[in-house]
């Protein structure tokens, strides 16, 4: 439809509304008879206070899912049609609560006033309304941090078997994140009530509620309620971005979005495909992944970073939604079952595991120390392959297995407690003068998890140029060298 100018009209400009009625019922999918008009994603009432989204169409009849109680709904029962999309209430005063995928609080602290309604299904904004990812992310994993970093406006794939720690990294992110003017929304999909609020305490003791929206639809929630939750999600970072505003959004997990989508499917009678699923569910992930970005001055100037979790099967990356989930990302942190069992964590997999575009806004000083730190911990993981079928290793290779020791003692980390950017350079720095490499195990250990206090009770102006993240000096150098040297030599003469 077209103007007098010729210029398209915006799809729900034009508003009228049209009646029709309930010709079939299977579960939470409705099909009508009489819509004629109707658009993709436009609301319906089917009466008793149960609304409907349209969500297909067939030679007949339109499709809609219900949100709400189907049990309500009857047999030919009117339903009327507005060329309105569906929209959530958004704004500042939700954070710190929890709603669901209709934007409804759920955490029983009352209602919340909303600033706005925003549409939950919505195409993405071009790539003329979007900016160069020009600013770091901090997400307090030091593996992630060093060695794949992650630029604000990014997406990313953490994927891994069940029970290997993907959620773990999730939250240390969002706990990173406290005074750093980020908003944090954590999108809960199909999870267990206990592994939620499991979330919710670790969140709430830290404060990082304080800077977080939760949208939660967990397992026992309406499937469609599952489908759209991570859309409800997004739309409630673009409020956020829309005010010039980072945020940072958590999908937990998009494996069982796609679980949802594909009993909807089925109900939708569209044919199946590869492992049961519709070929459309590669396009409703990407229309998901895309809202993500850095986005030009017209459309606010913030940007939206999203983390989306992934499970595997026995450490199958080729799955369907694995593989596709990779393919519209901007990089991947796999989490490798067989690491997690050698009790190495985060158990992240340097050998699968990258960032495309976070190189480029990495901090000048961790660039430098960590630029050779992933070749040097593969040759360590090779050299420890070979010696378990040779008699002996030469001295270069012994060399590169005490390096490779000290790399693999100074990554790990403990669960729900980020290190900052200021901890990781003194850690690397240490790493590349080789002034570990005599210590025991234990003696490493004793320095990953003290050497950061103790530098910044000596010298606290060291920390506060090491988190400004310039150039390694030979200043700050230098004032690293005798700082990590005074604490080896107290923690020699305290043993």
């Amino acid at each position: 439809m077209r103007n007098s100018i010729g210029s398209a009209i915006p799809l729900f400009k034009i508003k009228f509304e049209e009646k029709g009625k309930i010709k079939d019922i299977k579960e939470m999918i409705v099909r009508i008879d009489g819509l004629s008009s109707c658009l993709y994603g436009q609301l319906v009432n089917m009466g008793d206070d149960v609304k409907g989204i349209i969500m297909g169409f067939d030679e007949e009849n339109v499709l809609a899912l219900v949100l709400g109680d189907q049990g309500r709904l009857r047999m030919g029962q009117p339903v009327s049609g507005v060329s309105e999309p569906f929209k959530i209430p958004v704004g500042r005063n939700f954070v710190g609560r929890m709603v669901s995928a209709m934007g409804e609080p759920c955490d029983h602290r009352g209602d919340v006033e909303p600033d706005d309604y925003l549409p939950v299904l919505r195409d993405s904004i071009p790539i003329t309304g979007r900016d160069p990812l020009s600013d770091f992310l901090e997400t307090g994993t030091k593996i992630i941090d060093s060695i794949m970093p992650l630029a604000k406006g990014q997406r990313q794939l953490i994927l891994g078997d069940r029970m290997t720690g993907k959620t773990v990294i999730a939250i240390d992110a969002i706990l990173n994140q406290k005074g750093k003017d980020v908003i944090c929304i954590y999108c809960c999909i199909g999870k267990s009530i206990s592994g939620l609020q499991k979330t919710l305490s670790i969140m709430h003791d830290s404060g990082a509620l304080d800077y977080t929206v939760v949208v939660a639809a967990n397992d026992n929630a309406p499937v469609g309620e599952q489908y759209l939750v991570p859309f409800s999600a997004a739309a409630m970072a673009e409020y956020f971005v829309s005010q010039g505003e980072d945020v940072l959004v958590i999908f937990d997990d998009l494996t069982k979005h796609a679980w949802a989508y594909r009993q909807l499917s089925l109900l939708l009678d569209r044919p199946p495909g590869r492992e049961a699923y519709p070929g459309d569910v590669f396009y409703v992930q990407t229309q998901l992944m895309e809202r993500a970005g850095r986005f030009n001055e017209e459309h606010g100037g913030g940007t939206m970073t999203f983390l989306g979790l992934a499970e595997t099967l026995q450490g199958d990356l080729t799955g369907y939604i694995p593989s596709n989930l990779v393919s519209m990302c901007d990089g991947q942190v796999y989490l490798n079952s067989s690491i997690f069992a050698e009790g190495f964590r985060p158990a992240i997999d340097l050998n699968l595991s990258l960032s495309i575009v976070g190189g480029k806004v990495q901090p000048a000083m961790l660039k430098a120390l960590s630029m050779d730190l992933s070749a040097d911990y593969a040759r360590y993981t090779e050299v420890l392959k070979l010696s378990r079928v040779s008699s002996g290793l030469s001295e270069e290779s012994e060399r590169i297995v005490r390096k490779g020791e000290v790399i693999r003692s100074m990554l790990q980390q403990d669960q729900y407690k980020p290190v900052s950017i200021a901890e990781q350079i003194i850690l690397l720095h240490a790493i590349q003068t080789r002034v570990l490499e005599g210590l025991s195990d234990d003696e490493k250990g004793e320095f990953r998890d003290g050497v950061y206090a103790y530098v910044h009770q000596h010298n606290a102006i060291l920390i506060d140029k090491l988190n400004a993240g310039g150039e390694m000096t030979p200043e700050i150098s230098a004032g690293l060298d005798e700082v990590i040297a005074a604490f080896l030599k107290d923690q020699a003469t305290e043993e």
